[in-house]
């Protein structure tokens, strides 16, 4: 049925071929029942894939595309992203070190400090205190922290050497 009113902006004028495609007729919808009542009572049932048209693959090469052309820039985002969260985090902790170091400088600027820190350290006295060293059983005094010994000042006391010092001396002997 051909329509003599005038086509409105934006809609498709309808073709003249006839009723409307989707919608069925009476009949129609009866065989297409009859149709689907057979397909269900056979036992092969093909279902068919839909065609891969030209546009369904030109979709998927752009998308491919788009990944394989932005995969490098994203991938030096998050390598660059990861260095920044690394600096950051660095910085916060040369922070924290510069705050430690600030608060321990503060602290030698004060003489009460620096004269605790004399007398623990250094054994000074103030004038009228007495000071009291206490010895071990070799007559050494006892330190507190006990600084780093020289390793050739160390005698080995009831101490064996081990094998390969062993070894390596007798070599040293038989070579003299």
């Amino acid at each position: 049925m051909p329509s003599n009113s005038p086509a409105q902006p934006g809609t498709r004028p309808r073709a003249a071929t006839g009723p409307n495609p989707r919608v069925k007729s009476s009949q129609q919808a009866k065989s297409s029942q009859a149709k689907s009542s057979q397909a269900k009572s056979s036992p092969r049932v093909r279902l068919r894939r839909p065609p891969i048209t030209g546009r369904k693959a030109m979709v998927a090469a752009m998308a491919l595309f788009l990944i394989v052309i932005l995969a490098s820039p994203f991938q030096t985002y998050l390598s660059r992203r990861a260095s920044v969260a690394s600096s950051e985090r660095q910085q916060r902790e040369l922070n924290a070190r510069v705050a430690q170091l600030q608060a321990e400088t503060n602290e030698w600027n004060d003489p009460a400090y620096v004269a605790r820190q004399a007398r623990a350290r250094l054994q000074y006295i103030r004038p009228g205190d007495t000071l009291y060293t206490v010895l071990n059983a070799q007559g050494q005094p006892l330190a507190a922290d006990p600084a780093p010994a020289d390793p050739k000042a160390v005698k080995a006391a009831d101490h064996q050497p081990s094998w390969n010092a062993t070894l390596w001396s007798s070599v040293q002997a038989a070579s003299k």
